[in-house]
Protein backbone atom coordinates (compact mmCIF):
# COMPACT_ATOMS: atom_id res chain seq x y z
CA UNK A 1 0.00 0.00 0.00
CA UNK A 2 0.84 3.23 -0.70
CA UNK A 3 0.22 6.72 1.25
CA UNK A 4 0.11 10.53 0.40
CA UNK A 5 -0.85 12.97 2.88
CA UNK A 6 -1.77 15.55 0.76
CA UNK A 7 -1.75 19.46 2.72
CA UNK A 8 -4.07 21.48 1.21
CA UNK A 9 -3.37 25.55 2.44
CA UNK A 10 -6.74 27.76 2.44
CA UNK A 11 -7.36 28.47 -1.52
CA UNK A 12 -5.10 25.97 -3.25
CA UNK A 13 -7.89 23.81 -4.95
CA UNK A 14 -7.62 20.62 -2.63
CA UNK A 15 -11.03 18.98 -3.60
CA UNK A 16 -10.17 19.53 -7.60
CA UNK A 17 -6.64 17.86 -6.95
CA UNK A 18 -8.51 15.14 -5.13
CA UNK A 19 -11.52 14.81 -8.62
CA UNK A 20 -8.21 14.68 -10.44
CA UNK A 21 -7.01 11.51 -8.70
CA UNK A 22 -10.17 9.85 -9.11
CA UNK A 23 -10.59 10.76 -12.47
CA UNK A 24 -6.79 9.05 -12.99
CA UNK A 25 -8.22 6.25 -11.13
CA UNK A 26 -11.25 5.99 -13.57
CA UNK A 27 -9.56 6.69 -16.93
CA UNK A 28 -7.17 3.65 -15.74
CA UNK A 29 -9.97 1.42 -15.54
CA UNK A 30 -10.58 1.41 -11.70
CA UNK A 31 -14.09 0.44 -10.75
CA UNK A 32 -15.94 3.06 -9.53
CA UNK A 33 -17.12 0.32 -6.49
CA UNK A 34 -13.43 0.23 -5.84
CA UNK A 35 -12.42 4.00 -5.30
CA UNK A 36 -13.61 5.12 -1.65
CA UNK A 37 -14.45 8.88 -1.46
CA UNK A 38 -14.92 10.07 2.63
CA UNK A 39 -15.61 13.20 3.21
CA UNK A 40 -16.70 15.22 6.62
CA UNK A 41 -20.22 16.00 5.37
CA UNK A 42 -22.61 13.98 3.23
CA UNK A 43 -23.05 17.28 0.53
CA UNK A 44 -19.16 16.99 0.03
CA UNK A 45 -19.06 13.36 -0.52
CA UNK A 46 -22.24 13.68 -3.03
CA UNK A 47 -20.45 16.65 -5.04
CA UNK A 48 -17.93 14.85 -5.01
CA UNK A 49 -19.46 11.97 -7.18
CA UNK A 50 -22.10 13.93 -8.79
CA UNK A 51 -18.23 16.37 -10.54
CA UNK A 52 -16.50 12.18 -11.14
CA UNK A 53 -20.12 11.29 -13.24
CA UNK A 54 -19.58 15.09 -15.25
CA UNK A 55 -16.15 13.36 -17.00
CA UNK A 56 -17.85 9.90 -17.40
CA UNK A 57 -21.45 10.18 -17.81
CA UNK A 58 -21.46 6.44 -18.16
CA UNK A 59 -21.99 5.88 -14.83
CA UNK A 60 -24.32 5.48 -12.83
CA UNK A 61 -24.81 7.63 -9.95
CA UNK A 62 -26.64 5.77 -7.89
CA UNK A 63 -25.15 2.34 -8.53
CA UNK A 64 -21.60 3.02 -9.49
CA UNK A 65 -20.37 5.15 -6.43
CA UNK A 66 -20.80 2.87 -3.45
CA UNK A 67 -18.43 4.59 -1.25
CA UNK A 68 -18.82 8.06 -1.95
CA UNK A 69 -19.97 9.09 1.21
CA UNK A 70 -19.53 9.83 4.83
CA UNK A 71 -17.87 7.47 7.58
CA UNK A 72 -20.57 7.06 9.53
CA UNK A 73 -22.71 6.46 6.45
CA UNK A 74 -20.18 3.56 5.45
CA UNK A 75 -20.38 2.07 9.00
CA UNK A 76 -24.25 2.12 8.66
CA UNK A 77 -24.15 0.41 4.92
CA UNK A 78 -21.55 -1.76 6.13
CA UNK A 79 -23.49 -3.13 9.21
CA UNK A 80 -26.47 -3.63 7.08
CA UNK A 81 -29.07 -1.97 9.38
CA UNK A 82 -31.92 0.13 8.94
CA UNK A 83 -33.16 3.71 10.59
CA UNK A 84 -35.71 1.77 12.94
CA UNK A 85 -32.33 0.28 14.40
CA UNK A 86 -31.08 3.98 15.61
CA UNK A 87 -31.82 6.28 17.95
CA UNK A 88 -34.89 8.47 16.73
CA UNK A 89 -35.83 11.56 17.78
CA UNK A 90 -39.38 10.08 19.53
CA UNK A 91 -36.57 8.00 21.66
CA UNK A 92 -34.57 10.89 22.87
CA UNK A 93 -37.14 12.46 24.17
CA UNK A 94 -38.30 9.62 25.75
CA UNK A 95 -34.92 9.20 27.42
CA UNK A 96 -34.59 12.11 28.33
CA UNK A 97 -38.01 11.66 30.15
CA UNK A 98 -36.39 9.10 31.56
CA UNK A 99 -33.38 10.52 32.81
CA UNK A 100 -34.46 14.20 33.73
CA UNK A 101 -32.65 15.97 31.12
CA UNK A 102 -33.33 18.55 28.63
CA UNK A 103 -32.21 17.93 24.99
CA UNK A 104 -32.39 19.92 21.98
CA UNK A 105 -33.04 17.44 19.26
CA UNK A 106 -32.40 18.17 15.31
CA UNK A 107 -31.89 15.79 12.10
CA UNK A 108 -28.37 15.57 11.40
CA UNK A 109 -26.42 15.32 8.30
CA UNK A 110 -27.18 11.50 7.64
CA UNK A 111 -31.39 10.75 7.25
CA UNK A 112 -30.03 7.99 9.57
CA UNK A 113 -28.38 10.76 12.34
CA UNK A 114 -30.24 12.72 15.11
CA UNK A 115 -28.61 15.72 17.28
CA UNK A 116 -29.18 15.56 20.21
CA UNK A 117 -27.65 18.50 22.19
CA UNK A 118 -27.40 18.38 25.89
CA UNK A 119 -24.36 19.32 27.54
CA UNK A 120 -23.77 16.19 29.34
CA UNK A 121 -24.55 13.67 26.67
CA UNK A 122 -22.31 16.27 24.18
CA UNK A 123 -18.76 15.32 26.59
CA UNK A 124 -20.03 11.90 26.87
CA UNK A 125 -19.62 11.43 23.26
CA UNK A 126 -16.37 13.27 22.92
CA UNK A 127 -15.02 11.05 25.40
CA UNK A 128 -15.98 8.41 23.19
CA UNK A 129 -14.28 9.31 19.98
CA UNK A 130 -11.89 10.38 21.65
CA UNK A 131 -11.53 6.75 23.18
CA UNK A 132 -10.55 8.44 26.78
CA UNK A 133 -12.04 6.79 29.89
CA UNK A 134 -14.98 8.54 30.97
CA UNK A 135 -13.78 9.59 34.09
CA UNK A 136 -10.17 11.04 32.61
CA UNK A 137 -12.38 12.91 30.80
CA UNK A 138 -14.77 14.40 33.02
CA UNK A 139 -11.66 15.81 35.18
CA UNK A 140 -10.28 17.24 32.20
CA UNK A 141 -13.78 18.92 30.96
CA UNK A 142 -14.08 20.82 34.37
CA UNK A 143 -17.63 20.87 34.02
CA UNK A 144 -20.10 22.41 36.49
CA UNK A 145 -22.09 19.16 36.94
CA UNK A 146 -21.25 16.82 39.96
CA UNK A 147 -19.58 13.47 38.45
CA UNK A 148 -22.19 11.32 40.11
CA UNK A 149 -24.78 12.71 38.11
CA UNK A 150 -22.52 13.04 34.84
CA UNK A 151 -22.39 8.92 35.53
CA UNK A 152 -25.64 8.93 35.85
CA UNK A 153 -26.30 9.97 32.82
CA UNK A 154 -24.07 8.26 31.10
CA UNK A 155 -25.32 4.36 33.12
CA UNK A 156 -28.90 5.67 31.92
CA UNK A 157 -27.81 6.20 28.61
CA UNK A 158 -25.63 2.82 27.69
CA UNK A 159 -28.75 0.97 29.36
CA UNK A 160 -31.54 2.35 27.45
CA UNK A 161 -30.06 2.02 24.08
CA UNK A 162 -29.38 -1.47 25.11
CA UNK A 163 -32.78 -2.08 26.16
CA UNK A 164 -34.24 -1.17 23.22
CA UNK A 165 -31.80 -2.37 21.26
CA UNK A 166 -30.70 1.24 19.27
CA UNK A 167 -27.74 2.83 18.30
CA UNK A 168 -26.75 6.02 18.12
CA UNK A 169 -24.65 7.59 15.66
CA UNK A 170 -21.04 7.10 17.76
CA UNK A 171 -21.77 3.18 18.02
CA UNK A 172 -21.83 3.25 14.19
CA UNK A 173 -17.91 3.59 14.04
CA UNK A 174 -17.69 1.53 17.63
CA UNK A 175 -19.57 -1.36 16.30
CA UNK A 176 -18.30 -1.95 12.60
CA UNK A 177 -14.52 -1.37 14.08
CA UNK A 178 -15.49 -4.72 15.80
CA UNK A 179 -16.38 -6.60 12.37
CA UNK A 180 -13.35 -5.02 10.29
CA UNK A 181 -13.80 -7.70 7.70
CA UNK A 182 -17.32 -5.94 6.77
CA UNK A 183 -15.60 -3.63 5.67
CA UNK A 184 -15.08 -3.06 1.64
CA UNK A 185 -11.31 -3.86 -0.11
CA UNK A 186 -10.34 -0.86 -2.46
CA UNK A 187 -8.25 0.11 -4.83
CA UNK A 188 -7.80 4.34 -3.89
CA UNK A 189 -9.07 5.55 -0.50
CA UNK A 190 -9.48 9.11 -0.07
CA UNK A 191 -10.23 10.77 2.86
CA UNK A 192 -10.96 14.28 2.67
CA UNK A 193 -10.50 17.16 5.80
CA UNK A 194 -8.38 14.47 7.14
CA UNK A 195 -7.48 17.42 10.13
CA UNK A 196 -11.52 16.88 11.31
CA UNK A 197 -11.75 13.27 12.08
CA UNK A 198 -11.82 12.40 15.25
CA UNK A 199 -9.82 9.02 17.21
CA UNK A 200 -12.36 7.45 16.64
CA UNK A 201 -12.63 8.10 13.04
CA UNK A 202 -9.11 7.69 11.95
CA UNK A 203 -9.39 3.97 13.79
CA UNK A 204 -11.71 2.95 10.58
CA UNK A 205 -9.14 4.74 8.18
CA UNK A 206 -6.84 2.80 9.64
CA UNK A 207 -8.96 -0.11 8.72
CA UNK A 208 -9.67 0.95 5.38
CA UNK A 209 -5.83 1.77 4.54
CA UNK A 210 -5.00 -1.95 5.78
CA UNK A 211 -7.39 -3.04 2.83
CA UNK A 212 -6.55 -0.90 0.13
CA UNK A 213 -3.63 -0.53 -2.42
CA UNK A 214 -3.56 3.75 -2.97
CA UNK A 215 -4.33 5.65 0.40
CA UNK A 216 -4.86 9.24 -0.41
CA UNK A 217 -4.95 11.40 2.99
CA UNK A 218 -6.27 15.07 2.35
CA UNK A 219 -6.39 18.24 4.64
CA UNK A 220 -4.52 21.07 6.03
CA UNK A 221 -3.51 20.68 9.82
CA UNK A 222 -3.31 24.30 10.38
CA UNK A 223 -7.07 25.18 10.00
CA UNK A 224 -7.67 22.41 12.29
CA UNK A 225 -10.57 24.27 14.32
CA UNK A 226 -12.68 21.17 15.83
CA UNK A 227 -10.11 20.00 17.98
CA UNK A 228 -12.86 21.01 21.15
CA UNK A 229 -15.27 18.99 19.31
CA UNK A 230 -12.78 15.83 19.51
CA UNK A 231 -10.94 16.57 16.44
CA UNK A 232 -7.58 14.51 16.52
CA UNK A 233 -5.62 16.54 13.99
CA UNK A 234 -2.25 14.63 15.80
CA UNK A 235 -3.49 11.72 14.24
CA UNK A 236 -3.45 12.84 10.60
CA UNK A 237 0.36 14.59 11.29
CA UNK A 238 1.93 10.86 12.60
CA UNK A 239 0.02 9.40 10.01
CA UNK A 240 3.12 7.77 7.90
CA UNK A 241 3.12 7.96 4.47
CA UNK A 242 4.45 10.86 1.46
CA UNK A 243 3.56 14.27 1.40
CA UNK A 244 2.65 16.68 -0.99
CA UNK A 245 1.49 20.24 -0.53
CA UNK A 246 -0.35 22.28 -2.82
CA UNK A 247 1.43 25.35 -3.13
CA UNK A 248 -0.31 27.80 -4.81
CA UNK A 249 -3.71 29.70 -3.31
CA UNK A 250 -6.05 30.96 -5.65
CA UNK A 251 -7.93 32.73 -3.30
CA UNK A 252 -5.66 34.43 -0.70
CA UNK A 253 -4.07 38.09 -2.41
CA UNK A 254 -0.36 38.48 -1.23
CA UNK A 255 -1.01 41.26 1.70
CA UNK A 256 -3.57 38.93 3.38
CA UNK A 257 -1.54 36.11 3.11
CA UNK A 258 1.24 37.80 4.66
CA UNK A 259 -0.61 38.59 7.64
CA UNK A 260 -1.99 34.73 7.47
CA UNK A 261 2.20 33.33 7.66
CA UNK A 262 2.71 35.54 10.83
CA UNK A 263 -0.17 34.11 13.00
CA UNK A 264 0.50 30.41 11.38
CA UNK A 265 3.95 30.14 12.70
CA UNK A 266 2.56 30.90 16.24
CA UNK A 267 0.89 27.13 15.61
CA UNK A 268 3.76 24.74 17.28
CA UNK A 269 2.48 21.41 16.12
CA UNK A 270 1.83 21.61 12.48
CA UNK A 271 3.59 20.51 9.45
CA UNK A 272 6.10 22.90 7.65
CA UNK A 273 4.74 24.34 4.24
CA UNK A 274 5.72 26.86 2.08
CA UNK A 275 2.69 28.51 0.03
CA UNK A 276 2.44 31.44 -2.76
CA UNK A 277 -0.43 33.76 -2.85
CA UNK A 278 -2.47 35.14 -5.59
CA UNK A 279 -0.91 37.92 -8.08
CA UNK A 280 -2.82 40.37 -6.26
CA UNK A 281 -2.21 42.41 -3.20
CA UNK A 282 -5.30 42.80 -1.78
CA UNK A 283 -5.84 45.27 1.10
CA UNK A 284 -6.34 45.01 5.01
CA UNK A 285 -7.65 47.34 7.28
CA UNK A 286 -8.38 48.03 10.83
CA UNK A 287 -10.85 50.23 13.05
CA UNK A 288 -12.29 49.96 15.84
CA UNK A 289 -15.79 49.45 15.76
CA UNK A 290 -18.16 47.63 13.16
CA UNK A 291 -20.16 50.59 12.38
CA UNK A 292 -17.37 52.53 10.62
CA UNK A 293 -16.95 50.03 8.10
CA UNK A 294 -19.08 50.62 4.81
CA UNK A 295 -20.23 46.92 3.82
CA UNK A 296 -23.11 48.42 1.49
CA UNK A 297 -21.43 47.33 -1.61
CA UNK A 298 -19.75 43.77 -2.43
CA UNK A 299 -19.81 40.75 -1.23
CA UNK A 300 -19.12 39.83 2.36
CA UNK A 301 -18.41 37.37 4.81
CA UNK A 302 -18.74 38.28 8.26
CA UNK A 303 -17.09 36.84 10.95
CA UNK A 304 -16.62 36.24 14.62
CA UNK A 305 -15.35 33.71 17.40
CA UNK A 306 -19.01 32.47 18.67
CA UNK A 307 -22.17 32.63 17.39
CA UNK A 308 -23.74 35.60 20.12
CA UNK A 309 -20.62 37.79 19.36
CA UNK A 310 -22.21 38.45 15.72
CA UNK A 311 -25.64 40.05 17.89
CA UNK A 312 -25.08 43.26 17.48
CA UNK A 313 -23.81 42.83 13.97
CA UNK A 314 -27.37 41.76 12.55
CA UNK A 315 -29.01 44.37 14.80
CA UNK A 316 -27.32 47.45 13.15
CA UNK A 317 -26.97 45.62 9.54
CA UNK A 318 -30.71 45.18 9.74
CA UNK A 319 -31.33 48.81 11.02
CA UNK A 320 -29.46 50.00 7.79
CA UNK A 321 -31.99 48.28 5.22
CA UNK A 322 -29.16 45.52 4.56
CA UNK A 323 -30.43 41.90 3.21
CA UNK A 324 -27.56 39.41 5.04
CA UNK A 325 -27.92 35.77 5.71
CA UNK A 326 -27.22 34.12 8.88
CA UNK A 327 -27.11 30.30 9.70
CA UNK A 328 -28.12 29.64 5.65
CA UNK A 329 -31.30 31.95 6.47
CA UNK A 330 -32.16 35.19 4.96
CA UNK A 331 -32.95 38.18 7.34
CA UNK A 332 -36.43 38.46 5.27
CA UNK A 333 -38.29 35.06 5.22
CA UNK A 334 -39.40 33.24 2.28
CA UNK A 335 -42.69 33.45 3.43
CA UNK A 336 -43.08 37.11 3.93
CA UNK A 337 -40.80 37.52 0.43
CA UNK A 338 -43.81 35.59 -1.82
CA UNK A 339 -46.14 37.77 0.12
CA UNK A 340 -44.65 41.22 -0.79
CA UNK A 341 -43.64 40.52 -4.32
CA UNK A 342 -46.81 38.46 -5.15
CA UNK A 343 -49.31 41.38 -3.64
CA UNK A 344 -47.02 44.24 -5.66
CA UNK A 345 -47.46 41.91 -8.72
CA UNK A 346 -51.17 42.02 -8.52
CA UNK A 347 -51.18 45.57 -7.97
CA UNK A 348 -49.03 46.09 -11.09
CA UNK A 349 -51.82 44.07 -13.47
CA UNK A 350 -50.02 41.22 -13.21
CA UNK A 351 -51.59 37.01 -11.97
CA UNK A 352 -49.98 34.81 -9.57
CA UNK A 353 -50.40 31.10 -9.20
CA UNK A 354 -52.91 29.55 -6.31
CA UNK A 355 -49.80 28.69 -4.07
CA UNK A 356 -48.66 32.41 -3.87
CA UNK A 357 -51.99 33.57 -3.51
CA UNK A 358 -52.21 31.28 -0.38
CA UNK A 359 -49.38 32.93 1.34
CA UNK A 360 -50.73 36.51 0.33
CA UNK A 361 -54.06 35.72 2.20
CA UNK A 362 -52.29 34.16 5.20
CA UNK A 363 -50.75 38.04 5.91
CA UNK A 364 -54.24 39.81 5.14
CA UNK A 365 -56.22 40.89 8.07
CA UNK A 366 -60.00 39.66 7.95
CA UNK A 367 -61.27 43.56 7.44
CA UNK A 368 -59.78 42.93 3.61
CA UNK A 369 -61.56 39.68 2.96
CA UNK A 370 -65.67 39.05 2.94
CA UNK A 371 -66.78 36.75 5.73
CA UNK A 372 -66.42 32.83 4.27
CA UNK A 373 -63.26 33.56 1.81
CA UNK A 374 -59.92 33.63 3.59
CA UNK A 375 -59.00 30.06 2.91
CA UNK A 376 -60.07 30.56 -0.73
CA UNK A 377 -62.32 27.58 -0.64
CA UNK A 378 -64.08 28.61 -3.92
CA UNK A 379 -61.01 28.81 -6.28
CA UNK A 380 -59.46 26.44 -8.72
CA UNK A 381 -55.66 25.53 -7.59
CA UNK A 382 -54.99 25.19 -11.18
CA UNK A 383 -56.10 28.65 -12.31
CA UNK A 384 -53.78 32.17 -11.91
CA UNK A 385 -55.47 34.83 -10.24
CA UNK A 386 -55.47 39.05 -11.27
CA UNK A 387 -56.72 41.67 -8.90
CA UNK A 388 -59.74 42.15 -10.21
CA UNK A 389 -60.41 37.97 -10.20
CA UNK A 390 -60.07 38.22 -6.20
CA UNK A 391 -62.09 40.99 -6.03
CA UNK A 392 -65.05 39.85 -7.70
CA UNK A 393 -64.71 35.96 -6.80
CA UNK A 394 -63.26 35.79 -3.25
CA UNK A 395 -63.99 37.97 -1.25
CA UNK A 396 -61.03 40.80 -1.74
CA UNK A 397 -62.25 44.20 -0.81
CA UNK A 398 -58.79 46.12 -1.01
CA UNK A 399 -55.88 46.58 -3.36
CA UNK A 400 -53.50 48.94 -0.66
CA UNK A 401 -50.22 48.64 -1.16
CA UNK A 402 -48.34 45.99 0.77
CA UNK A 403 -47.67 47.36 4.00
CA UNK A 404 -51.35 48.85 4.57
CA UNK A 405 -52.51 45.93 3.27
CA UNK A 406 -50.48 42.67 4.75
CA UNK A 407 -50.84 43.81 8.40
CA UNK A 408 -50.19 40.04 9.60
CA UNK A 409 -46.74 40.99 8.98
CA UNK A 410 -45.23 42.21 11.91
CA UNK A 411 -44.62 45.74 12.39
CA UNK A 412 -40.32 45.39 12.80
CA UNK A 413 -40.60 43.07 9.69
CA UNK A 414 -42.56 45.53 7.53
CA UNK A 415 -40.34 48.53 8.23
CA UNK A 416 -37.49 46.65 7.22
CA UNK A 417 -39.00 45.46 4.21
CA UNK A 418 -39.88 48.68 3.35
CA UNK A 419 -36.15 49.67 3.76
CA UNK A 420 -35.24 47.05 1.85
CA UNK A 421 -36.96 48.27 -1.12
CA UNK A 422 -36.19 51.89 -0.41
CA UNK A 423 -32.62 50.96 -1.67
CA UNK A 424 -34.12 49.50 -4.34
CA UNK A 425 -32.53 45.92 -2.51
CA UNK A 426 -33.10 43.09 -5.22
CA UNK A 427 -34.81 40.58 -2.14
CA UNK A 428 -34.54 37.56 -4.76
CA UNK A 429 -31.30 35.60 -5.84
CA UNK A 430 -28.03 35.78 -4.16
CA UNK A 431 -27.49 37.22 -0.84
CA UNK A 432 -24.21 40.15 -0.98
CA UNK A 433 -23.93 39.46 3.13
CA UNK A 434 -23.25 36.84 4.89
CA UNK A 435 -22.92 36.53 9.08
CA UNK A 436 -20.96 33.06 10.43
CA UNK A 437 -18.90 32.12 12.99
CA UNK A 438 -15.26 31.12 11.85
CA UNK A 439 -15.90 27.96 12.23
CA UNK A 440 -18.94 27.60 10.62
CA UNK A 441 -17.20 29.50 7.21
CA UNK A 442 -14.55 27.43 7.33
CA UNK A 443 -14.33 26.08 3.50
CA UNK A 444 -16.06 29.72 2.42
CA UNK A 445 -14.62 32.79 0.76
CA UNK A 446 -15.89 36.12 -0.28
CA UNK A 447 -14.14 38.78 -1.67
CA UNK A 448 -14.50 41.10 1.29
CA UNK A 449 -14.27 39.65 5.19
CA UNK A 450 -14.99 41.36 8.42
CA UNK A 451 -13.69 39.96 10.97
CA UNK A 452 -14.48 40.61 14.38
CA UNK A 453 -10.91 40.32 16.68
CA UNK A 454 -13.35 39.82 20.14
CA UNK A 455 -12.94 36.17 21.77
CA UNK A 456 -15.72 34.41 23.02
CA UNK A 457 -15.12 33.94 26.90
CA UNK A 458 -14.58 30.20 26.38
CA UNK A 459 -11.54 31.34 23.77
CA UNK A 460 -10.08 33.66 25.74
CA UNK A 461 -10.08 32.45 28.69
CA UNK A 462 -7.98 29.49 27.15
CA UNK A 463 -5.37 31.70 25.36
CA UNK A 464 -2.32 30.90 26.40
CA UNK A 465 -3.40 27.10 27.29
CA UNK A 466 -4.71 26.62 24.00
CA UNK A 467 -2.51 29.06 21.43
CA UNK A 468 -2.54 26.50 18.82
CA UNK A 469 -6.37 25.95 18.70
CA UNK A 470 -6.81 29.77 18.81
CA UNK A 471 -4.38 30.16 16.22
CA UNK A 472 -6.00 28.17 13.96
CA UNK A 473 -9.24 29.87 14.46
CA UNK A 474 -7.62 33.04 13.75
CA UNK A 475 -5.56 31.83 10.36
CA UNK A 476 -9.26 30.45 8.82
CA UNK A 477 -11.11 33.47 9.73
CA UNK A 478 -7.88 35.61 7.94
CA UNK A 479 -7.72 33.24 4.72
CA UNK A 480 -11.31 33.56 3.60
CA UNK A 481 -10.36 36.95 2.10
CA UNK A 482 -9.82 37.04 -1.87
CA UNK A 483 -9.83 40.92 -1.77
CA UNK A 484 -9.57 42.94 0.96
CA UNK A 485 -9.66 42.34 4.84
CA UNK A 486 -11.35 44.64 7.59
CA UNK A 487 -10.52 43.75 11.30
CA UNK A 488 -12.41 45.31 14.17
CA UNK A 489 -9.87 45.19 16.77
CA UNK A 490 -10.51 44.09 20.53
CA UNK A 491 -12.42 46.28 23.13
CA UNK A 492 -10.44 44.70 25.77
CA UNK A 493 -6.88 43.94 24.26
CA UNK A 494 -6.43 40.97 26.54
CA UNK A 495 -10.14 39.56 25.27
CA UNK A 496 -9.17 39.86 21.44
CA UNK A 497 -6.81 37.74 18.98
CA UNK A 498 -3.37 38.65 19.33
CA UNK A 499 -2.65 39.62 15.74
Amino acid sequence: MSTTKVFGPPGSGKTTYLLSIVETELAGDVHPMKIGYFAFTKKAATEARDRAILKFPHLNPDTDFPFFRTLHSLAYRCLGISTKDMMSPEHYKEFALEAGIELAIESGDEEFAVKADNPILNEINIARIRGMDLRTHYNLSKMEIEWFHFEYVERAYRHYKTSHSLLDFTDLLEHVLLEPERLPKLETLIIDEAQDLSRLQWRLVEQLSLRAQRCFLAGDDDQAVYTWAGADVASFLGFSGDVKILDQSYRVPSKIHALANRVVTRIKQRQPKVWKAREEEGSISYYNDFQQVDITHGNWLILASANYMLTDMHDWIKSQGLLFERHGQRSVSESILIAVLGWEKLRKGGEVPFHVLKVIYKYLDSAFIKHGHKMLRTADQADMFTLDTLKEKHGLLSDEIWHKELTKISEDRRDYMVSLLRRNTRLTGHVPIKLSTIHGAKGGEADNVLLLSDLSTRFAKDYDKNSDDINRLLYVGITRAKQTLHIVLPKNEQKGFRL
